[in-house]
């Protein structure tokens, strides 16, 4: 399954990067999301917890950051196995961030998530309205904590 986002933040470019590039604040915001120990310079073990339906499904896993500070661009790869054989998750996203002439970021999101298991089965549709429905939630904290610097 393929997601686009695209928004804007009320703050400058590097701090909105500095937010999108540490796993710690990154997960804190993200609901569901655990981050674990650091495993390597660039991958961290974790966690997710989603719910979709009627059905939750949680996963163990590892999150891989590779960074391009120069353009702004992060691509991140997250692996997880479900818990209690709910199946497999697998998503490599692009993030991009660009400074706005306003003084406020713009930040493009490309991810491609492909599950395994009892949330396959639940369609497309569902699986794409409960990620819009965590990307808004996190794109409200990461506007609230920025904002409140």
């Amino acid at each position: 399954m393929k997601i686009q986002e695209e928004f804007t933040v009320a703050a400058p470019a590097d701090e909105v990067w500095g937010f999108l590039t540490d796993p710690e604040r990154v997960a804190a915001a993200l609901p569901g999301a655990e981050i674990g120990e650091r495993i390597d310079d660039d991958t961290w073990s974790g966690g997710m917890s989603v719910r979709v339906g009627p059905v939750s499904a949680a996963y163990n896993g590892t999150v891989a950051f590779e960074l391009n500070e120069a353009e702004r661009t992060a691509i991140v790869r997250a692996r997880g196995q479900g818990r209690a054989g709910m199946g497999n998750a697998d998503m490599t996203m692009t993030s991009r961030v660009e400074a706005l002439d306003s003084g406020e970021t713009g930040v493009t999101v490309e991810a491609d998530l492909r599950v395994t298991g009892i949330l396959a089965q639940l369609g497309r549709g569902m699986m794409q309205h409960v990620s819009k429905k965590m990307f808004r939630e996190f794109t409200e904290i990461l506007g609230k904590e920025l904002g409140a610097d």
